[in-house]
């Protein structure tokens, strides 16, 4: 998809020849041909660079020269379609050939002269090189397929200063600059050269000849030679001597105006006085004579009968037409006559016309190396293009009208049109090439360094042109000034809409200097520069940083607005900063410098770079870039910087932010005049300190990278930096960095290392109008687009990515030099010594860009084109309410009904915008107050016919709510729509995926009774999961909603895609949830065939929410007979491992004898025929596991090795060998009665988890993983501030004896707020791992986490998280003492207050009353109901300090439920060492614990079991409507 080029400025022609310019017809196309630099430049006829021929790529092996030469000429032949240019000794011939319809220039040939070429002409394969010793006659076979060029003579000449072959190849002309004499010498019909050169003296010195050309029949030879006088001379061939010349005709200025007189008799005239003469090319006038002709019949236009008489006369005829203009602006037109007769003394001249150029228009600065060209298909089509001269060096075309000079009317002569032109600006190109780009903060001006001193600047004039009127309107990139220094400036800055010019530059004797220059309206070249004062560095220090910032620079400025005041920052490689203040005074009209503006040292300091860099010098200081869209960077009232100006990158790559304490003392009027005299230098090493108004710098940021080898860097005004670093294998790898950094962000946004090839060579950054950045990699021959992409919630994705490349072959093989955005989204790119601009506009003949359901989106016409501001928005923008991912994050959080909502108001806006005959939808969208009400929609329930007054009648289904709009029906409806006719701005992924979250949502709301919400949350990722597999499946590459990446850059393959899109978040949703049955029917349906074999298990984790009991083991059942039923040849070995883990050994033994065709079936048979009770069976089976091992069968030792009853040692070998730590945990869960039993987790599971779980969790920084391991192991405490908290802290509280390594963690996931207020009080281990959560801990992860849902375009999600997250702590009330009579209060109730860790060391009486009292059967409750906790801790053993997870727990297998749903884990209750109370006792105890403080939990247990029986489950009476 590439960009539209909007302008491209070639470079200034070579003035090293006198064939500095041709013209060359191909087809129905026209070029102008020039060379520029070391390269040769091919235009179109309006002067549009169009191609670029390089030189010296042509020649291989001078391709790497340090210093290619330039270009000297260049020759054009329209017989042979062919360019020939030459440098030094090197010719090169490129060809134009078609190739699939489409053409192209392919290098021809090249020739190595033996000397230095001054000159040279090309015809019909034959080559004439005038050289510094002579002339070379070279010849080829045009026929040869290979192309060989061979020297046929060389004969010593003075060097020739333009040689011409004769139409014929029979004769040689030539002349040498300041020289009066022309030279002919004939040659034979091979080439040889035929005795002498004849001599053609002039009266004057000889300024061009050539050859007429004739028609095709004749082959006389007539010679053309123009004086510096003006004379027209035309020699021709003696009749009895074909070789030899004499002057046939004459024409001076006096034969075309006789009122041309000179000065006066004995006075010689001035050379301007003599105009100039110009012979037209009489193959092209035959050619436009045609052409108009033709045009004159067909269009049967009112042409003046003399007009067309003198067209057809000069077609029958075959005249030529000489052409003359005088130093009055006069223009004559004559005609020569009966060329083709003989005798010669027919020869005739008549006058055809005589026109005189407006005074309004510019005049033609022809002369007689001017061409003319033909344009099929133009009116008028014919041009005359000027070559180019010391005094006027640039190429100009003129439209001529033949009809109109013949007709002497006005539009005779069209002036040439150069669009953007006013009266203060002008055409600038470059000579040499391009060494750096420098813009000014808004990107409206635009300054050029070039090599040798070259400077130039252009002014980025802000149009309102869509693509399709650019070519109506006038340039966008206009010159201002052009001009050489004499020292090259190693810094530069500029301002002021590009007429400031700041530069650092060193003298001739070595003084380090800054310089600024004003450059007025209507000038080239700048006033003298004005050295900045108290400029003093050391001498080994150089300036690294200039920046410069004026008040119209600063923002929007209008075209009206002048410079008031700027602000001026320099800064050394050591630190030290200078900033000054210019005032300059502006003349109210032309908006020039009335004088010299006022400059003003205000700040010199050095920065206070951090002391723990040994080296205490940054390696690279940078601006700050001031490029923001509707931003300010300067208070210009107090001069004060609104952002960071300095960014310095320390050797270890330790990114500092910096902006200087200026302008406070300026705030107010009387301080301002005081302010102005602080242009002193600051004495920071003497005794006086810091004079008054010089303020340090302050150190607003700083990034550790951790990035030693930086090459390369840049800061954009957003403080995204981008970091390039070189390895060591050379391969370059680019970073980039956000300042935003916390606990939770280490700023870094990307990481990408490119290919070895890819060098890159250019950074910059711009800005979009919402704040967005944009950042352009330029390498040799392209520059890669990269932007912010949306975060995923499926996969992890960069958080940049590539959204296009500019490909430069495309236009031009030139490497590139530099490249720059400029205003608008502009970007410039710079080639040698051409620069391209880019608009921000997308082609139209490129594939439209998939679309993207982004707010932008829906704003735009369809008939618009689109730019890259769009498709950044698109990427990165807020999405729309009906986006699925946005949608799929509200069910996530609860938002069903919301949800719901959306979906009928889409399904209604499909319907509307198809009834109203629109071709996009039209989505009215949503306030944002909707996000975050907490209304519920109000349900309507229909009176039933039968009526129940009783509590205890029997059960009748609830009534259906026939008000509910959201139905199969609706979610079918809006299937069918997404693919109608109606546009919807989302990929064919994104309709599927809104698809799968409407099924989600209504299969959810149809089991609301019988799903819980951690279920619903595992069922929906189940959905999105299934419906990415199907379409990667179809498609055979993975599915993702970001599909750009970088050029070249590696994949990952689709199976690990597969296994990695199902986050471990949703089986840890699937494991607090109490609707497993429903989960594992789900997860079945997902299978092929609904057969789930061990692979989906693995992918959707099973097994490790699936919770222990006959489910657990005869699901394992089924996956093992499924494996066995997968393949046709019924492999026993590839399910023994799980039947011998679950003891069923003789169906291990059945499945080998049904398994006749298997080479061990007879061995394994007999071997398992035996009893494996008995030690020696036992040891048989291990020493065959080991065999086994050997072999690397690792799956079958494993099988022995549980066949032997060394269970650890199987499940060892699943660990180390398969891999598969989740094949463990299954194994362990089964083969261990303790967690089936109640007792907790087994030592073997203990172990795996541990040892195995837990390093990979902490060392891939995986939250989710940790946190179901830490709740499997029964330390919830753990499980819980693992969500948020520093995995380092935890890993050191986990096992202080041992670290674990913990690498990056995973925090950019909403989810885990989700999961933290979903555990924070569900049990008294949870509520005891919250209190350890600070609560500015949770407050910077909240924060974290709602600028997650930004990135991910959930704007609206992000305030509701801001507003209605809740800082609420489990309550845990003092211990007090407290009557019998005492009732327990609510938690709810009564202010809320921050609790501590102190809290846990007691326990309130609200826990223990002094007198039970029933709770009622049915609890009404509200939104902001508190759920009971789980007592899954003694607390009163807490509260000594003993940690209860490490002791020894009861083995009690009567446990009963608390509320409801949850058990206690034995293995955090402390082992009881009093014998428990009886029933008869229990009055008693109570009684005494006003005396006594509660001294074991033992009661509280009775109680809450009493209070269980009594039906202590709280209930929801929404569920009963």
């Amino acid at each position: 998809m590439p960009l539209r080029l909007r302008q491209a400025i070639a470079g200034r022609p070579n003035l090293l020849s006198s064939s500095n310019v041709g013209v060359i017809s191909i087809g129905n196309n026209s070029y102008v041909v020039h060379p520029s630099g070391s390269n040769v430049t091919v235009l179109s006829p309006e002067l549009n660079l169009i191609d670029t021929l390089p030189f010296w790529a042509a020649l291989p092996h001078r391709a790497s020269t340090s210093n290619p030469g330039q270009v000297e000429g260049v020759c054009c032949s329209n017989v042979d379609n062919l360019i020939v240019s030459w440098s030094e000794i090197h010719v090169v011939i490129w060809q134009h050939l078609f190739t699939k319809g489409i053409g192209e220039w392919t290098v021809h040939s090249t020739v190595v002269a033996s000397n230095s070429i001054k000159s040279l002409d090309f015809r019909s394969g034959i080559l004439l090189l005038g050289t510094q010793d002579g002339i070379e006659f070279w010849r080829m076979d045009p026929q040869a397929e290979v192309v060989v060029w061979d020297r046929i003579w060389q004969r010593p000449y003075p060097a020739p200063t333009s040689i011409h072959i004769s139409p014929s190849s029979g004769h040689i002309a030539w002349f040498t600059k300041n020289q009066r004499s022309a030279y002919i010498l004939a040659t034979d019909r091979k080439g040889q050269a035929i005795g002498m050169a004849q001599e053609l003296r002039h009266p004057r010195e000889i300024s061009w000849i050539g050859w007429r050309k004739p028609i095709s029949a004749s082959s006389d030879s007539h010679l053309y030679t123009i004086t510096t006088n003006s004379v027209f001379r035309i020699y021709s061939p003696v009749l009895d001597d074909p070789t030899w010349f004499q002057l046939l005709s004459s024409l001076d200025h006096r034969s075309f105006s006789p009122s041309g007189q000179h000065g006066g008799k004995g006075k010689e005239p001035e050379i301007n006085s003599f105009g100039a003469i110009w012979a037209w090319d009489a193959e092209v006038l035959r050619v436009v004579v045609k052409a108009e002709l033709i045009s004159i019949k067909e269009k049967e236009s009112e042409i003046p009968t003399q007009t067309t008489k003198i067209l057809e006369g000069l077609e029958n005829e075959e005249s030529d037409v000489i052409i003359w203009m005088g130093p009055n602006r006069e223009i004559v037109l004559r005609s020569i006559l009966n060329m083709e007769r003989k005798p010669p003394t027919l020869l005739k001249t008549l006058p055809l016309a005589n026109y005189k150029v407006p005074a309004s228009s510019s005049s033609p600065s022809w002369s007689p190396q001017a061409q003319i060209l033909h344009v099929p298909g133009s009116t008028p089509g014919l041009l005359a293009i000027t070559a180019p001269t010391v005094h006027h060096p640039q190429i100009t075309a003129h439209r001529l009208s033949l009809i109109g000079l013949l007709g002497s009317r006005s539009n005779g002569i069209v002036p040439p049109s150069v669009p953007g032109l006013s009266e203060d600006t002008t055409l600038v190109q470059l000579k040499n090439s391009i060494d750096k780009f420098v813009r000014t903060p808004n990107g409206r001006g635009l300054l050029v360094l070039a090599e040798d001193g070259e400077v130039a600047t252009w002014y980025k004039q802000q149009l309102s042109l869509r693509p399709k009127k650019w070519h109506l309107g006038p340039k966008t990139l206009v010159g201002r000034g052009h001009w050489t220094v004499p020292t090259s400036p190693s810094q530069a800055a500029i301002f002021a809409k590009g007429r400031a010019i700041v530069f650092y530059t060193k003298t001739p004797k070595g003084d380090p200097i800054i310089t600024l220059q004003h450059l007025d309206s209507h000038a080239t070249k700048p006033r003298e520069p004005v050295i900045l004062p108290h400029f003093n560095p050391t001498p080994d220090d150089d300036v690294e940083m200039l920046l410069a910032v004026s008040d119209i620079d600063d923002g929007y400025s209008g075209g009206s607005r002048r410079t008031q005041r700027a602000i001026i920052t320099a800064a050394t490689k050591s630190g030290e900063a200078w900033v000054w203040r210019v005032v300059s005074r502006i003349t109210p009209k032309e908006g020039d410098l009335e004088n010299q503006p006022d400059i003003h040292l205000i700040s010199h300091y050095r920065l206070p770079l951090d002391s723990e860099h040994e080296e205490g010098i940054p390696k690279f200081i940078l601006p700050v870039d001031p490029m923001g869209w509707h931003q300010s960077v300067i208070d210009w009232t107090t001069d004060t910087p609104l952002q960071d100006m300095i960014l310095t990158i320390s050797s270890d790559g330790d990114l500092e932010f910096w902006t200087p304490k200026i302008g406070v003392h300026l705030a107010g009027q009387d301080n301002r005049q005081k302010a102005i005299q602080v242009d002193t230098p600051c004495d920071h090493c003497g005794s006086n300190g810091v004079s008054k108004g010089d303020e340090p710098w302050t150190r607003t940021g700083i990034v550790k990278t951790d990035r030693s080898n930086v090459i390369m860097a840049r800061c954009s005004s957003r403080k995204k930096t981008v970091i390039v670093c070189e390895l060591d294998d050379g391969r370059h790898e680019m970073t980039i960095w956000d300042s935003k950094v916390s606990e939770f962000s280490t700023g870094l946004e990307l990481t990408h290392i490119f290919e070895r090839g890819d060098k890159i060579r250019d950074l910059d950054w711009t800005t979009t109008s919402d704040l967005q950045s944009v950042l352009a990699v330029g390498f040799d021959h392209k520059v890669v687009l990269v932007c912010e992409q949306r975060m995923s919630y499926v996969e992890t994705t960069p958080g940049w990515a590539p959204f296009l490349t500019i490909d430069m072959e495309r236009h031009t093989p030139v490497p590139i030099r530099d490249s720059i955005w400029l205003a608008g989204g502009s970007l410039a790119v710079g080639t040698g010594n051409q620069i391209y601009l880019f608009s921000r506009f997308l082609g139209r003949d490129s594939p439209t860009p998939s679309p993207a359901g982004s707010v932008k989106s829906m704003a735009l016409d369809e008939e618009e084109p689109e730019d890259i501001f769009q498709l950044i928005a698109h990427r990165n923008g807020p999405l729309v309410d009906y986006h699925p991912t946005q949608l799929g994050q509200c069910l996530l959080w609860d938002k069903s009904d919301l949800v719901k909502s959306i979906l009928l108001q889409l399904v209604k806006s499909l319907k509307q915008s198809e009834e109203d005959g629109k071709k996009r939808i039209r989505f009215q969208r949503l306030d944002p107050s909707e996000f975050y009400s907490r209304k519920k929609r109000s349900r309507t329930v229909k009176a039933s016919i039968n009526k129940y007054d009783g509590l205890f009648d029997s059960f009748q289904p609830p009534p259906v709510d026939d008000d509910d709009e959201f139905t199969d029906r609706v979610v079918d409806e809006l299937v069918d729509r997404l693919n109608g006719k109606v546009a919807v701005p989302l990929t064919a992924y994104e309709k599927s995926f809104l698809a799968t979250v409407a099924q989600a949502t209504l299969e959810a709301e149809q089991q609301r009774r019988s799903l819980d919400i951690c279920g619903m949350r595992y069922l929906i990722s189940l959905r999105m999961y299934v419906n990415w597999d199907r379409l990667s499946s179809s498609s055979q590459t993975p599915v993702s909603a970001i599909t750009s990446t970088y050029p070249n850059s590696p994949s990952d393959s689709l199976e690990e895609k597969r296994s990695n899109h199902f986050s471990f978040r949703n089986i840890v949703w699937a494991s607090h949830s109490e609707s497993q049955e429903l989960l594992l029917s789900a997860s079945k349906e997902t299978c092929k065939d609904g057969k789930m074999l061990w692979e989906d298990a693995r992918r959707m984790g099973i097994f490790l929410w699936l919770k222990a009991g006959e489910t657990f083991k005869s699901q394992l059942e089924v996956i093992a007979r499924n494996r066995f039923m997968q393949d046709e040849d019924r492999d026993p070995t590839c399910c023994s491992l799980i039947f011998f883990a679950l003891g069923k050994k003789k169906v291990v033994h059945g499945l080998w004898r049904q398994a006749p065709g298997h080479k061990e079936q007879a061995l394994m048979s007999k071997f398992l025929a035996n009893d494996f009770e008995l030690e020696r069976w036992k040891t048989a089976a291990l020493k065959n596991a080991y065999a086994l091992l050997g072999k690397q069968r690792y799956e079958y030792a494993a099988a022995f090795f549980m066949l032997a009853g060394c269970a650890k040692d199987s499940i060892n070998v699943c660990l180390r060998h398969l891999n598969d730590w989740q094949l463990g945990v299954a194994l362990a869960r089964v083969v261990e009665s303790n967690e089936m039993e109640g007792k907790g987790v087994g030592p073997i599971l203990r172990w795996i988890l541990e040892d195995t779980v837990l390093p990979v969790a902490f060392k891939g920084g995986h939250r989710w993983l940790a946190s179901w391991a830490f709740w499997t192991l029964g330390r919830r405490d753990l499980a819980v501030r693992i969500l948020i908290s520093p995995m380092n802290d935890i890993a050191i509280d986990f096992r202080s004896d041992k670290i674990l390594e913990v690498g990056n963690p995973d925090n950019d996931d909403p989810s885990l707020l989700l999961m933290f207020q979903h555990l924070k009080s569900k049990s008294l281990q949870t509520a005891k791992g919250t209190n350890e959560v600070s609560t500015k801990l949770e407050y910077d992860f909240v924060l974290h986490n709602a600028r997650v849902f930004f990135r991910m375009g959930c704007h609206n999600l992000a305030l509701d998280l801001l507003r209605s997250w809740s800082f609420e702590r489990p309550f845990f009330p003092s211990r007090t003492t407290r009557t019998t009579k005492t009732t327990s209060t609510p938690i709810s109730s009564g202010p809320l207050k921050r609790p501590s860790l102190n809290g846990l060391n007691t326990i309130s009486s609200s826990y223990i009353a002094g007198s039970h009292r029933r709770r009622p059967s049915f609890m009404l409750t509200n939104e902001k109901r508190t759920e009971s906790l789980f007592m899954d801790m003694d607390v009163l053993v807490e509260s000594n300090g003993t940690n209860t997870s490490t002791l020894p727990t009861p083995n009690n297998e009567k446990s009963n439920p608390i509320n409801g749903d949850e058990q206690i884990d034995p293995t955090q209750v402390r082992a009881q060492k009093e014998e428990p109370v009886e029933e008869e006792e229990e009055e008693k105890v109570k009684e005494e614990l006003v005396q006594s403080p509660p001294k074991k939990i033992g009661n509280l247990m009775k109680e809450l079991k009493q209070d269980v029986q009594q039906g202590g489950m709280e209930f929801d009476m929404d569920n009963f409507f």
